[in-house]
């Protein structure tokens, strides 16, 4: 598996407090603080590898919830400063990551208001003003929490100069209860199932179809993580004939780090045939910065460790999603 084309390859990682409903307070992000070092050992170890720079993609909570609880939209920034300077140093590209989190008084949790697409928009407009207001620059990569994302979201988004989203998860069902939904949800989340599973332009007709011309696209790259029928590929080959023979349809889902896997080596296995079976040759996976006790953070941990020791290391080329490498597959 060293051996082969490069793949490119997006690290999505969702900067986000150590709990997906934190209490009100000014408490570190220790979960931010160990995933920046925890990806710094390993970038070290993949560029020793590969001979080639990595690039992770950091997309900032910084919408009206952040605001409720720790009092700045932009509180991560403020509170591990000398983090910020070190990802800007290395060139690292950022965004936003949103969640349309709304809080019950009454009943004193956070949900997400998925049937209110006004405040849904204004989640992912308020973000993007304090990340232009923070950073001095407009935002120009994004994605949204809760399995999340709308027509108005994807207009408001290009309208917002927004020029690529993370959040496509194809084979993904709608979900009405999810840790990412908060407390409840007062609409499921999209259905994913059908979505494309290479990065595409979408059409004006729907999100998730891609625009057969230039004249019926949208200007915004959709970049959705890799999918892969792992399910099938992980049964005993007898398991997979009988599948075969009945003709049973793939089940493609993302290949999410922080689920279980057999061992980090079954994982990147399973990435290296996901990405050379694909329509076009690519990799993006997503990660949350979850608190460093968490049983999620350690499960990526163990698999980002034993990357650099994996041959497909040689391949993968971490790069910025807006970068020429991906916006190039969209285009095949």
């Amino acid at each position: 598996m060293g051996s082969g084309p490069r793949i490119p390859a997006v690290w999505r990682i969702d900067v986000e407090p150590d709990q997906h409903q934190p209490r009100a307070g000014q408490d570190a992000w220790d979960g931010f603080v160990a995933t920046a070092a925890l990806v710094s050992d390993v970038r070290r170890r993949l560029e020793t590898r590969s001979g080639r720079v990595v690039r992770p993609t950091w997309l900032l909570r910084m919408d009206p919830d952040i605001e409720r609880c720790f009092g700045h939209a932009d509180f991560v920034v403020r509170r591990h400063t000398a983090l910020f300077d070190q990802l800007t140093a290395t060139n690292d590209p950022l965004g936003v990551h949103v969640h349309h989190y709304r809080w019950n008084a009454e009943r004193g949790v956070a949900f997400s208001d998925h049937a209110d697409s006004g405040w849904t928009t204004h989640c992912l407009t308020a973000a993007a003003n304090a990340f232009r207001s923070t950073f001095g620059t407009p935002v120009l990569r994004s994605s949204h929490g809760g399995y999340f994302l709308t027509e108005d979201l994807l207009d408001t988004a290009v309208e917002l100069g927004i020029e690529v989203d993370l959040t496509v998860e194809p084979g993904v069902p709608p979900k009405n209860s999810d840790p990412s939904l908060g407390a409840y949800a007062t609409a499921p989340s999209t259905d994913f199932v059908e979505c494309p599973r290479r990065p595409y332009y979408p059409s004006r007709r729907a999100l998730g179809v891609p625009a057969p011309s230039r004249a019926d696209s949208r200007p915004i790259l959709i970049v959705p993580l890799t999918a892969y029928d792992y399910e099938s590929a992980l049964r005993p080959w007898y398991r997979q004939l009988i599948r075969t023979l009945l003709k049973r349809s793939d089940t493609h889902l993302p290949l999410n780090p922080w689920k279980y896997w057999p061992t980090p080596r079954v994982y990147w296995d399973l990435v290296a045939c996901a990405a050379d079976e694909q329509p076009v040759r690519y990799f993006a996976f997503a990660m949350r910065t979850d608190a460093p006790s968490a049983h999620s953070h350690q499960r990526v941990r163990e698999l980002l460790e034993y990357l650099p020791h994996h041959p497909i290391s040689e391949r993968l080329h971490f790069v910025d999603p807006l970068g020429p490498e991906i916006q190039a597959l969209a285009s095949c």
